[in-house]
C-alpha cells in the first residue's frame, strides 16, 4: 500500500449503505476531523475511530423499547387474547 500503513493497522473492505443524507454528514465529518489523512481510505478510518471512541466515552443511556420489541410484545398480547389458555 502507498503510503505505508503504520505498524499494527490493517486495510480492509468495507461496504456500507445509507441515506444520501447520512452520506453527505459522514464526508462532513470527514472533512472536519480528517482532512489531512493522506487517503480517503485513511481518512474515513480515522473519522469512524473518532466517532467510536467519542460514542465508548459517553455511555448511552438505556432508552425505550426498540420498535421490534414493542410488535413482538403487541403481538404476544394479541395472541393471549384470540387464544385464551395459551
Amino acid at each position: 500500500m502507498h503510503p505505508a500503513l503504520p505498524e499494527r493497522w490493517e486495510s480492509r473492505a468495507l461496504r456500507v449503505a445509507m441515506s444520501e443524507e447520512d452520506w453527505q454528514r459522514l464526508e462532513s465529518l470527514i472533512q472536519r476531523i480528517a482532512c489531512d489523512e493522506p487517503t480517503q481510505a485513511r481518512a474515513l478510518g480515522a473519522t469512524l475511530a473518532y466517532l467510536m471512541n467519542h460514542e465508548s466515552a459517553t455511555p448511552a443511556e438505556p432508552g425505550p423499547l426498540d420498535w421490534l420489541d414493542w410488535e413482538r410484545r403487541k403481538t404476544l398480547q394479541t395472541l393471549r387474547l384470540l387464544r385464551p389458555g395459551a
